[in-house]
């Protein structure tokens, strides 16, 4: 019974970590792309790839990657909820 358990964890999380993978590399390219947009619209001087990887830094320090730790947190929560409602009733 429990190694049923085990397996479904292990099985979940590298199903969550390709996942988490895949969204950090599509936001990045996302925020990248924003960028080198706002940068070649006109009305900024200096150089395109300073403005960039500064705005790239921003990304890095902001809310948004932080955010994707919710891709292994919230089906977490889910399942030991679920678990618990459906043993402890």
């Amino acid at each position: 019974m429990i190694i049923g358990w085990i397996r479904l964890a292990i099985v979940g999380y590298v199903v969550l970590t390709a996942i988490y993978f895949i969204m950090k590399i599509y936001l990045r390219s996302v925020a990248r792309e924003r960028l080198e947009k706002e940068f070649d619209a006109g009305g900024l001087g200096g150089d395109r790839s300073a403005y960039v990887e500064a705005g790239m830094a921003r990304y890095d320090k902001g809310l948004k990657k932080n955010l994707l730790w919710l891709i292994y947190i919230i089906p977490t929560v889910l399942v030991v909820v679920t678990v618990y409602v459906m043993n402890f009733q």
